[in-house]
């Protein structure tokens, strides 16, 4: 019998692994598998079960898994039910065990060092890969979906949005500060992240990129006072915006047909811009939720429903491709209902409260971050949405932080 230090280092190594794999989409499956393994060898239910109980963020988070489970009591749709079950099983597991072996908040660091490491590599893959198929063919496989062969851009722009996110705010940390050239390395690092983003073209990945960077920009210049940094810094930071929406043609072309879209006063249903698909997916889900208001259509019912309302209005663009709602938000509506849709709400607003109470910057980044990325996708469809959801919202939630170390106190200042 494996004796609980040796559990403790099983779970934290397995967490690195985790962290490292997300990138990739390959083998992450494959840890979390061995550290639910770890967690029933270790035993010990009672108090595990206890702990638990007694952790009401720990019982929100599963009560979101449970309401799916409770979906396949009315679905007609059992074999995409099982499947869609099975891809948000990460929303059961990573609440259940963390919530008994939190990372202390000093190891917190090496799982982001291995998310960040993770990221690196699978962003030189995807930059090399471009470049040696651009030399044998002469294709340009540089941008978006072409260029993001691992996982799709939006959820890879998000990985390194939150990754840039952590390391600006450890370039504020003292404690990191202490490390020579950290800040130097820190900032190469955001800066070939950021060109990353720019290949992959997700438009809600450069948005929550942009807001990253003026939110730090802002705190920079109230609570150290350094205005005319920072306001040079600012005028860098538009002009930069300027010239990847002017001169990089496939972000142009992107970001200008999302405009149209979004000003258009016509609803082509046979479209399939992204943006405009979605403002009519939106309101085909609409009248979905409005027949199916209070429990929703079950948890494998959602495609087919919204597949036949999209019959129904002849949308040729979104039929073709069988889409979801496109929103993490409609989505849960759409399945499981106001009753579903109200816990989803509750199990990101209170971990929200509680990141403000105990002035927890990054928890409160990585939630901004993960509700910015709710709007234009359905994040808790695909496994590589749910894994990085659940697993960062798990480790931050149950972390045991040091307010000290991890706040937000310079950020909440008096007026000038």
């Amino acid at each position: 019998m494996l004796n609980k230090e040796l559990h403790t280092k099983i779970y934290f190594f397995l967490a690195l692994a985790i962290a490292f794999c997300l990138p990739f989409a390959r083998f992450t499956p494959v840890f979390i598998a061995l550290m639910l393994l770890n967690w029933l060898i270790e035993g010990d239910f009672k108090s595990k079960f206890q702990a638990i109980s007694k952790n009401k963020f720990a019982l929100l988070f599963i009560s979101l898994y449970v309401m799916h489970l409770i979906g396949m009591l009315y679905t007609q749709n059992i074999d995409f039910g099982l499947f869609d079950i099975q891809v948000k099983f990460s929303l059961l597991i990573f609440p259940l065990i963390l919530v008994n072996r939190p990372i202390p908040f000093e190891k917190l660091k090496f799982v982001f060092l291995a998310f960040i490491a993770g990221g690196i590599i699978s962003s030189l893959y995807l930059i090399f890969r471009a470049i040696y198929i651009n030399i044998a063919t002469g294709e340009n496989n540089f941008f978006y979906q072409a260029f993001s062969v691992l996982v799709h851009p939006s959820y890879i722009g998000m990985y390194l949005d939150f990754c840039v996110a952590w390391l600006l705010f450890s370039v504020l940390n003292k404690s990191f500060m202490q490390i020579r050239l950290f800040s130097f390395y820190a900032f190469s690092i955001i800066l070939f992240f950021s060109f990353t983003i720019v290949l992959l073209s997700s438009k809600i990945g450069l948005i929550t990129l942009i807001l990253i960077f003026i939110g730090f920009l802002v705190y920079i210049i109230i609570s150290r006072k350094k205005y005319l940094a920072g306001i040079i810094a600012m005028l860098f930071l538009l002009v930069s915006i300027y010239s990847m929406v002017r001169y990089v043609p496939f972000v142009h072309d992107r970001i200008l047909t999302a405009a149209q879209a979004m000003s258009s006063s016509t609803n082509n249903q046979a479209d399939s811009e992204s943006t405009a698909v979605r403002l009519l997916i939106w309101k085909a889900a609409d009248q979905v939720i409005s027949e199916n208001f209070l429990f929703g259509t079950g948890t494998g019912d959602s495609k087919d429903v919204l597949v036949k309302e999209y019959e129904k209005r002849g949308m040729t663009g979104a039929l073709e491709h069988k889409l979801n709602t496109h929103n993490e938000f409609y989505q849960v509506f759409v399945s499981i209902g106001l009753i579903g849709f109200v816990l989803f709400m509750l199990s990101l607003l209170m971990p929200f409260g509680l990141a403000y109470k105990r002035a927890d910057f990054l928890y409160i980044v990585f939630l901004l971050i993960i509700i910015l990325n709710f709007i234009p996708e359905s994040m808790l469809e695909t496994q590589a949405g749910v894994m990085f959801y659940a697993f960062f919202n798990s480790l931050l939630c149950f972390s045991n932080s040091k307010p000290s170390d991890n706040n937000l106190s310079n950020i909440i200042i008096q007026p000038l």
